[in-house]
């Protein structure tokens, strides 16, 4: 990618608030950000983070999971798509984000780099949802996440496709229905572990994994973190 298409990105992307850009090369230095990127370090100024690695940005644990996705990227020349993950935001709340990695290749089809990509998920006015009408869906997932969860189902409630049904979420909340599910599964368990004693065993099945390993799983690629270590960091900020 020339220098001139990188700026040319760039700009378009600072255009786009709640979409964060960068480009790495194959050593994971940054060499473009966009203003959203800088905004969510809590950052002033994008030269502060040209020349930097992720390792240099952000906390060992975000950086670790950062380093492996690209790792896997640079290594299979394949594309990361719609990864749901959870980060820690400026002001210490809790946030989720969809993000996507693409390999850069040269004339000579060596991987020289990769462009990240990541969406905020933020939650929709309730005006939103009664428009899309998807509230009853909505909330029927949240009280019932240690059930069994499937699309056609939860379309059949306001009689309308399972293809229509993930047009409407992802048009409201940039996710599948089924990822959305996995989010409100994750997020239940999160609270759970940071609030209750319960065994992580009962965690999975009140959230709706198939057992302890999968919720393991889940949890590990979504925040880079084994839900033993988050409970124990949890308990250690309160």
């Amino acid at each position: 990618m020339n220098q001139f298409d990188t700026n040319l990105i760039e700009r378009i992307f600072d255009g786009l608030g709640d979409i964060v850009f960068c480009v790495k090369d194959r050593a994971g230095v940054y060499s473009s950000v966009n203003q959203a990127f800088v905004e969510r370090v809590n950052g002033n100024d994008k030269s502060e983070l040209i020349g930097k690695t992720a390792s240099e940005v952000f906390s060992p644990r975000l950086s670790a999971g950062f380093n492996e996705q690209d790792k896997t990227v640079f290594e299979n020349g394949r594309s990361l798509q719609d990864q749901l993950e959870r980060i820690t935001n400026a002001d210490g709340s809790m946030g989720w984000y969809l993000a996507s990695k693409f390999p850069i290749f040269d004339e000579q089809k060596n991987i020289i780099g990769l462009v990240g990509i990541s969406q905020d998920l933020n939650w929709p006015s309730e005006s939103n949802l009664e428009l899309a009408n998807l509230k009853t869906v909505v909330e029927f997932i949240k009280d019932n996440l240690d059930q069994s969860l499937r699309t056609e189902q939860l379309a059949q409630r306001i009689s309308i496709s399972a293809v229509q049904l993930d047009r409407r979420m992802k048009r409201i909340f940039r996710l599948s229905t089924k990822k959305f599910i996995m989010k409100c599964r994750l997020e239940k368990a999160s609270r759970q572990l940071a609030s209750t004693d319960l065994p992580v065993s009962e965690i999975a099945d009140a959230c709706g994994f198939a057992d302890q390993s999968a919720l393991t799983k889940q949890f590990r690629t979504a925040t880079n973190d084994t839900p033993a270590s988050f409970r124990k960091k949890s308990r250690t900020k309160q």
